[in-house]
């Protein structure tokens, strides 16, 4: 595993939930379930960070049955040091189709790799952009801290009409009940339509000097539509997703401001004699820098890392704009053997999934159809998977022929 973008994992960790803040998980013949509070210590070690001890905790269920709270913090006899705490699904009010997600990260960490040029690159390619040198990058010590409030707004048709929480039931981790959508390609007759709105801090330090921004402040907007069955596994259906970041300039940031555009789409396969469930999942998604000057090469067009280009490091790639594609088939096998596993009873282990995927992108400084297109990046990989708790875990391994990884993650990519 790339030890030294493991705290990724940690401070990504609910990520995903904030697409879908308006469910409810059940499990077939349960009306609801007492609240679950869990403690987890860890440890680990890295060749960044040194021996790294730490705890997670936290409790799903309280105030309102969708709400969950996590928080985990480490450190390391190097000097790492870091807390991260999400509180997600929040219903502003009774019967309410607003939502709320508030997520803080405060770390400091002995080592922390970029892809930038601490000079001007000459008449090599700048680091991180689509032509760069593997090994144009530094390591520093320094710190990152953000925080997100999110709010949004379900809006009252499809299957959201008088209903803001959609109540999804389960039988051994698959849908039996309560599908999202996903047979006609309607928001007025079938899946959510939600406004989200972000309001965001981050702010990065290396103990180096470079003329890239590093901090920002600003709000985000986007309008997705998501017409799939179930969003935490989904098996038909697609997601229509379209945002833009804008930072007006506070402090001595300039103004900068990011568009994006996605679309995944998902093809039900008939079972097989030795498969519960089989899909193709297809994803695409780019970015465009509207403005003449950049966001921070961690906040805008980047591949690289957990969920895009995964055989490459976290943020190796960034420039104005970018392009990626992406093609998985998805199989879970006849098996009980994970709810055998008596002394995981607590983790609600359901079922397995093994995956292979298939990945392609590039960024760019123009976004320009033929160019975006043209000496992409590629790699393959294998997944993975377990529903442990009525959420998806995920073990990926990716392979190009500039590098190999290996993450840990919570949620499917897409």
């Amino acid at each position: 595993m790339n030890n030294k973008i493991f705290l990724q994992f940690l401070c990504l960790i609910c990520f995903n939930n904030i697409v879908v803040a308006d469910i409810i998980v059940r499990e077939l013949g349960k009306e609801g379930d007492e609240p679950k509070p869990f403690v987890l210590p860890y440890a680990f070690a890295s060749e960044a960070m040194g021996f790294v001890a730490g705890v997670a905790g936290g409790i799903s269920g309280l105030p309102q049955e969708q709400n969950s709270f996590v928080t985990t913090a480490l450190v390391s006899n190097e000097g790492a040091a870091a807390v991260y705490a999400f509180f997600n699904n929040y219903q502003l009010a009774k019967n309410s189709h607003m939502f709320m997600d508030v997520s803080l990260g405060l770390g400091e960490f002995p080592q922390q790799r970029a892809y930038l040029d601490t000079s001007p690159p000459g008449d090599s390619p700048p680091a991180g952009s689509n032509d760069s040198s593997a090994d144009n990058f530094f390591e520093a010590e320094g710190f990152s801290n953000w925080l997100e409030i999110d709010f949004k707004y379900v809006f009252n048709i499809g299957n959201a009409k008088s209903n803001p929480i959609n109540v999804f039931t389960l039988s051994e981790g698959l849908l039996v009940g309560g599908a999202n959508g996903g047979e006609i390609f309607n928001p007025f007759k079938s899946g959510r339509t939600y406004l989200q709105t972000s309001f965001f801090h981050h702010n990065r330090n290396y103990d180096v000097d470079t003329e890239f921004p590093l901090s920002t402040t600003g709000i985000g907007f986007s309008l997705n539509y998501d017409n799939t069955d179930f969003p935490v596994n989904p098996s038909t259906g697609s997601f229509l997703g379209t945002g833009i970041r804008y930072d007006p300039g506070f402090g001595n940031n300039k103004e900068w401001s990011v568009a994006e555009l996605e679309y995944s789409t998902f093809f039900k396969l008939p079972k097989g004699p030795l498969t519960e469930q089989q899909v193709l999942a297809f994803n695409a998604w780019t970015s465009h820098t509207i403005t003449d000057t950049p966001a921070p090469h961690y906040f805008g067009p980047t591949l690289g890392g957990l969920f895009r280009l995964r055989a490459y490091p976290i943020e190796r790639f960034h420039d104005l704009n970018a392009i990626y594609y992406s093609a998985e088939f998805r199989t879970i096998p006849r098996s009980n053997i994970l709810r055998k596993i008596t002394f995981l009873e607590f983790a609600n282990l359901e079922w397995w999934e093994f995956t292979v995927f298939y990945e392609i992108g590039r960024v760019a400084p123009n976004w320009d159809v033929k160019e975006l297109h043209s000496s992409m990046k590629t790699d393959v990989g294998i997944s993975l998977r377990i529903m442990a708790n009525n959420d998806i875990g995920r073990l990926d391994f990716a392979w190009s022929d500039e590098d190999a990884a290996v993450w840990l993650m919570y949620g499917h990519p897409f």
